[in-house]
């Protein structure tokens, strides 16, 4: 090395010990975000040329992307959120015809092919989520969808409960990648004052998913093998008109066109992974091996956490989220064999629910922006002012299921299904404004989103277990009334406990998550 080269490395440390100290100040202060220092360090590039910062001002920037780019990557963000659960549940009117297929009598096997799909929906993202805070939401999606994709294929030619139950697990895990980076999507792309709406718009895929899928299910059973009802969400992906051009089937057109529109359309949104590539960039096109970002400074600790806020929360919706996938395995129970509905009908029953989903979802993100400029305006907005919409919410939950049970098989289907529409709109409320709120109180609402999806799958995957068992025990009336008590006792305390002391609640968070991580 040159004495040259040698002088210009040595003039470089004490800049970038400058760097350092000013960053690590604006840190501790809670002047910047996590994700605003970046471009706070555009500051910084005076007091030392190899510092690489993202300008706020240009595309490198998320949020000040076109609204149109926005909302291409958060509806393929939502179109992929609607498909995994939609999967989970279209297999369900056809566990007779599978059972027979294989030659399986044992109805809880049947039944774990329901719950070993949720059960991947709760593990995975406990490493996917933290996975997408460090190497970014687009790589996460986009192999998690073919994992999907390709298990999901395979599911379908399954011969025994054995390579069923492997490949429903493993397509629930590829699945489960939309969940565990959508909260952490729109934290990147929309600010505050506008991400109600498309809040609402996922946080509705979500709900429709598992409530359409027997809807298409039970059709298919009758009409078609219950193989085809794990080919159906792969190959009603991307069906695109040039792939058809080309002879492919569309089992191969699915797989191709779903890499195609994940690489092609899916922009990377998370900061810390657009400022990696721009290092990495920079670097080769410079020559430049000493560029570096405050990154390379302290590189922030990524991982989940369930503090006081964030578990109560958990508690309560993965309580009403396990009731729903309760009621649809149940439904043939109540409206095949009570009321005489063919399994397709049944399927159509379902629909109600899906209903009650669309309007929750336009009446809350209309409440939830109501209440947000309002507090705005009164300069007395917290993050929990997120949770005043879902105080109804829970009374509509309690509300629908005590109505479901009580009129089930003692009045006319229709009375039921209001109910069903009564609890689905409470708990598609509740769920827009934890989440949220979960998103505007977290540094890191991909990890915390996946302590939300934890509890919430995993309550999902046990409750249709014990479901049948809850019926016959206490019949549809004091079963669903049960439930009804369950959500109403959990609801009401946590919620408005959170509202009122959860700030306190974050920091006792934040300072457990000191001691543990330092």
């Amino acid at each position: 090395m040159s004495k040259d080269s040698t002088t210009t490395l040595a003039d470089q440390v004490p800049a970038r010990d400058l760097v350092a100290a000013r960053y690590h100040e604006a840190v501790k202060e809670r002047q910047s975000n996590p994700d605003q220092i970046f471009y706070d360090a555009e500051d910084l590039t005076e007091l030392d040329p190899n510092l690489v910062a993202l300008s706020s001002a240009t595309q490198e920037n998320p949020r000040a992307w076109s609204v149109r780019r926005k909302w291409v990557v958060t509806l393929l963000t939502g179109t992929y959120c609607f498909l995994a659960p939609f999967a989970s549940t279209i297999f369900a009117p056809s566990l007779p015809s599978m059972m027979a297929d294989v030659g399986e009598t044992d109805p809880v096997k049947g039944a774990l092919q329901i719950a070993i799909f949720l059960l991947s929906f709760a593990l995975a993202p406990i490493f996917l989520a933290p996975l997408s805070e460090i190497h970014g939401r687009r790589p996460i999606l986009r192999y998690g969808n073919l994992f999907f994709a390709a298990f999901s294929l395979g599911s379908g030619f399954s011969q025994t409960t054995a390579q069923l139950s492997a490949c429903r697990f493993l397509a629930g895990v590829g699945g489960s990648a939309s969940m565990a980076v959508f909260g952490g999507v729109l934290s990147d792309v929309w600010p505050v004052k506008d991400r109600a709406r498309a809040s609402a718009i996922l946080g509705t895929t979500l709900m429709l998913g598992p409530v359409l899928g027997p809807a298409c299910g039970g059709w298919m059973s009758e009409r078609a093998s219950w193989r085809w009802t794990c080919w159906v969400p792969v190959s009603s992906q991307f069906p695109p008109p040039v792939l058809g051009l080309t002879g492919m089937t569309n089992k191969a057109m699915a797989a191709v066109g779903l890499e195609l529109v994940s690489t092609f359309a899916f922009y990377e949104s998370y900061i810390p992974s657009i400022l990696t590539a721009k290092v990495k960039r920079l670097r080769k096109e410079q020559s430049n091996p000493d560029l570096y970002t405050v990154m390379d400074i302290d590189a922030a600790v990524m991982y989940l956490v369930l503090d006081p806020a964030l578990a109560l929360l958990s508690l309560y919706y993965a309580v009403v989220f396990g009731i729903l996938y309760l009621i649809v395995v149940t439904f043939q129970f109540v409206f095949g064999q009570g009321y005489g509905h063919s399994p397709g009908v049944v399927g159509m029953d379902l629909i109600t629910e899906g209903v009650g989903a669309f309007i929750g979802m336009f009446t809350t993100a209309k409440l939830l922006d109501i209440v947000y400029r309002r507090q705005i305006q009164k300069k007395e907005y917290k993050s929990e002012t997120r949770l005043i919409s879902a105080f109804p919410g829970a009374i509509f939950v309690s509300t629908g299921l005590f109505i479901y049970g009580f009129t089930a098989l003692r009045t006319h289907f229709v009375l039921p299904l209001i109910g069903m529409l009564i609890f689905s709109f409470g708990m598609t409320n509740t769920y827009l404004a934890i989440q949220l709120y979960i998103i505007d109180s977290f540094d890191y609402p991909a990890s915390a989103i996946a302590g939300l999806s934890v509890l919430r799958c995993l309550f999902a995957a046990v409750f249709p277990l014990f479901g049948p068992r809850l019926i016959d025990s206490l019949g549809v009336d004091w079963g669903m009334a049960l439930l009804g008590f369950i959500s109403l006792g959990l609801g009401l305390p946590f919620l408005p406990l959170i509202y009122h002391y959860g700030p306190r609640l974050r920091a006792v968070g934040k300072r457990n998550r000191t001691r543990l991580f330092g």
